[in-house]
């Protein structure tokens, strides 16, 4: 299995693809910046933590229940009309729940302007993920799929770093009207670029209800994603209270960054190579490292130690995901593509979800212990239902 870094830049050099990656990034780097903006932002009006958690739920499951319904209308529209409408509403859905935050709004308001503002990202990744087929040959697929892992574990790297130096030079609220600028800037140049305005739906074929799901091999992709993602949703939720147990809380975030710097050297590492084994054996022992590399996390007895674990813990992240793409633009039905990785977005939205409520009930219940070790048991789960669908993921 040779490794080259060549690889990357073969992907960049594909024609059209560096202008994309780049208003893709952009696009996603709100997914870093708005969080903790609006965090910030409803702290120093004087919301309680209670009523920040209710409006981040809001956005989040917003984002969860519709994005599967965005990612048909690209497959029914194609992408132009429906990254630049969807970018529209939730630029002025973000400068809306900026004025009512300054405003003072009650937070049931606050609420409905979230889900506003959720329910209308444009999808871009998702778009990206189905233009890579068309812009790279077919041995460099799984280094495009990498890279684009990567770039998403980036947003979550500098977008926080983002939010905190404008909360700290200026206000909050430049987070989040930047988030707004972001999205709409992302939005029009991705749509404007030739492969994006190029690429069409496909239009003779037949359109069920069950729409993508309605292969098995994405059925049971898409179910062991979600439990996998209970385990993101896990530590992010329990390292907060153990860096709290070691007598700082402030020391999540560098927690977090670390494990997210471990999935970007193992995204790099991954797409570096050529792979001989298929996608469906890939996603099969990448599940079960990732649930493996979990397991210590229960027993580290200090912040260094965690921090190392957290970095082993990541490897195996970016990689999963390269490899979710490589399945699902295999196993996606004709004419089903975008709704296909919306999906995959749906999984590891509601399973973070689940993952975060299921770590306060352990830490409340039991311990931080608990909590910690759910995030391996969750991978578990994810290995079996793979195991268990092995020859409908296999189908590809």
């Amino acid at each position: 299995m040779p490794v080259s870094l060549t690889r990357y830049l073969d992907v960049l050099r594909a024609p059209g693809v560096a202008r994309l990656a780049l208003f893709a990034l952009v696009g996603r780097l709100p997914f870093g910046v708005l969080p903790l903006s609006i965090v910030l932002l409803m702290r120093n009006e004087g919301y309680d933590y209670g009523q920040i958690g209710a409006v981040l739920a809001a956005e989040a499951l917003a984002v969860g229940l519709t994005a599967v319904f965005v990612g048909r209308l690209v497959d029914r529209l194609g992408q132009t009309r429906v990254l630049l409408t969807t970018a529209a509403f939730t630029a002025v859905a973000i400068c809306g729940e900026a004025a009512a935050i300054v405003g003072g709004t009650p937070v049931a308001l606050l609420v409905a302007v979230a889900a506003i503002q959720g329910a209308s990202v444009p999808p871009i990744s998702a778009s990206m993920r189905t233009l890579w087929a068309t812009l790279v040959r077919e041995d460099s697929l799984d280094a495009a799929y990498a890279f684009d892992s990567v770039a998403l574990e980036l947003a979550f790297i500098v977008g926080p770093l983002i939010a905190a130096g404008f909360a700290t030079a200026w206000t909050p609220l430049a987070g989040m009207l930047l988030c707004a600028a972001l999205y709409s800037g992302a939005a029009l140049g991705f749509a404007r670029a030739p492969a994006s305005r190029a690429w069409r739906p496909v239009a003779a074929v037949e359109r069920t209800r069950g729409g993508a799901l309605n292969s098995t091999g994405l059925r049971t992709l898409v179910s062991a994603a979600a439990m996998a993602a209970i385990s993101f949703g896990v530590l992010e939720v329990a390292l907060t209270a153990f860096a709290e147990d070691e007598g700082s809380r402030g020391a999540v975030g560098p927690l977090v960054t670390i494990w997210a710097l471990g999935s970007v050297v193992g995204g790099l590492a991954y797409g570096a190579r050529t792979w001989a084994a298929p996608p469906d054996r890939r996603f099969v022992i990448l599940t079960a490292l990732l649930g493996l590399s979990a397991v210590p996390l229960p027993f580290a007895d200090s912040l260094v130690v965690m921090a190392t674990l957290l970095f082993v813990t990541g490897l195996a992240l970016a990689p999963l995901g390269a490899t979710e793409y490589a399945l699902i633009g295999t196993l996606a039905p004709e004419g089903a593509v975008t709704e296909a990785y919306s999906w995959q977005i749906v999984a590891n939205v509601t399973g973070s979800a689940a993952g975060a409520f299921l770590a306060g009930l352990l830490i409340e219940q039991a311990s931080v212990d608990w909590a910690l070790a759910s995030a391996s048991i969750a991978c578990g789960l994810a290995l079996l239902v793979a195991l268990a669908g092995r020859r409908t993921l296999a189908a590809a």
